[in-house]
């Protein structure tokens, strides 16, 4: 009788255990996303502000520091819009976020222009096309209109064309039924907008644009690293990006599950290794900024290591991982022979995911920035309802479901356990 309350008070502390990790996960997610944080991106410092509070949250854990500081400073080239954007087609005033969206390496712009339409009668004739691409399209805004083109591959050759710019024109459409708002380093000289194909109007003969940019050079931002000292020198690296979209106009993007649930899990695992009285290796915690700018910010770390990098026996890094319930995927997996049959193993023995993908090398997150000085990084990310809203503004903490989060904690800390 005694080994079997024993048995049911154990059961009892793990659960609770699991409980109190997915709490404090639920609250770094509803935090970082809320509207105090601006988006987490560069427009009111909302980077920064995120990064002060992780900083309070390392401290909690006492994570111990390199050089004296969590923080690791660097500058950024970013352009902003700050100004509410306007975008007129014909009478009819878009919405922004739900109708279009103005991709940020966009300048100034404020007028009236010509829009001229790539359609299916010009797509189809060689010597139309021709024609169409002799003429001057400075002071016109270009758009595809796909009714009618029963050829969805020249339809999105034609698109990659035609959103590059190559005929000079004042500004490119682009029809999306995907809004996504990004970030941008640099500034083009022409305008790019997102638009939802049921918006577009072939019988609209002009655009009325009015668009205030704000490029900074030299913008200040920080990552933030923390480590737990091991038995050995051999570092296992843990990571994932704080910084989101920000804000465009007066819209914000809350990115809550890109990447506050990201971040949740680094801090979940930071939690679960500061309370071992001892560890095998030595873990190291890193939160980047600058990723939704081009990985800048692991790319940083990854350059100017406060640790020898050659010591990091395996990257985990996170990001998106607060869905599940459509599948699991471990990007670069397959790059490291070891991984992928461990991986596969640990799953097939404790089924912690019915759908999982192992994959080859992927450049979509900050593992890349790992991967290419010869780290063996491991991106892991989850599919789902709530991951089809990433950089818009419905990624909000009531869109998550955390399918896939337990296992994966409960995953990721049996695999550090194998290596």
């Amino acid at each position: 009788m005694k080994k079997i309350t024993n048995i049911i008070l154990f059961i009892l502390i793990a659960l609770y255990s699991v409980s109190q990790d997915m709490n404090y996960a639920y609250d770094i997610v509803k935090e970082l996303s809320s509207q105090k944080y601006y988006g987490r991106g560069y427009v009111n410092k909302g980077d920064s502000l995120a990064s002060v509070f992780l900083e309070k949250e390392f401290e909690k854990l006492k994570l111990k520091k390199y050089n004296s500081s969590y923080f690791q400073e660097y500058t950024i080239n970013i352009n902003r819009i700050i100004e509410k954007p306007v975008f007129i087609i014909g009478e009819e005033e878009m919405e922004l976020a739900r109708d279009f969206v103005v991709i940020p390496s966009s300048p100034d712009v404020e007028g009236k222009y010509k829009i001229e339409w790539i359609d299916k009668a010009i797509l189809m004739n060689s010597r139309a096309l021709r024609h169409f691409l002799s003429l001057d399209h400075s002071d016109s805004f270009i758009c595809i209109d796909s009714t009618g083109l029963n050829n969805p591959e020249l339809y999105k050759f034609a698109n990659i064309i035609f959103s590059k710019n190559y005929i000079g024109a004042k500004g490119i459409i682009e029809a999306s039924p995907m809004l996504k708002y990004t970030a941008r380093t640099y500034l083009d000289d022409y305008v790019y907008l997102q638009l939802k194909p049921e918006k577009i109007k072939n019988n609209s003969d002009s655009v009325y644009i009015k668009i205030k940019n704000d490029f900074v050079e030299n913008y200040e931002t920080k990552n933030l690293i923390g480590y737990i000292r091991g038995e050995s020198d051999s570092i296992i690296l843990i990571g994932g990006h704080y910084d989101h979209m920000g804000m465009c106009g007066d819209v914000i993007f809350p990115g809550a599950n890109d990447n506050a649930s990201g971040v949740a899990m680094v801090l979940n695992l930071a939690q679960h290794y500061s309370k071992q009285k001892k560890n095998k290796y030595t873990m190291v915690f890193a939160l980047f900024s600058g990723e939704e700018a081009g990985l800048l910010g692991s790319e940083f770390m990854a350059g100017n290591p406060p640790f020898d990098i050659k010591m990091v026996k395996a990257m985990l890094n996170f990001d998106m991982v607060g869905t599940g319930e459509d599948g699991v995927y471990m990007f670069n997996a397959k790059e490291y022979p070891q991984y992928d049959s461990l991986i596969n193993e640990m799953n097939k023995e404790k089924e912690y995911f019915d759908v999982m993908h192992t994959t080859k090398a992927s450049y979509s997150s900050d593992h890349a920035s790992f991967y290419d000085k010869g780290v063996e990084a491991v991106f892991i990310y989850t599919e789902g309802e709530g991951s089809k809203n990433y950089h818009q503004p419905e990624d909000i903490f009531e869109g998550m479901s955390f399918a896939a989060y337990r296992d994966i904690y409960r995953f990721v800390i049996t695999f550090i356990n194998k290596l």
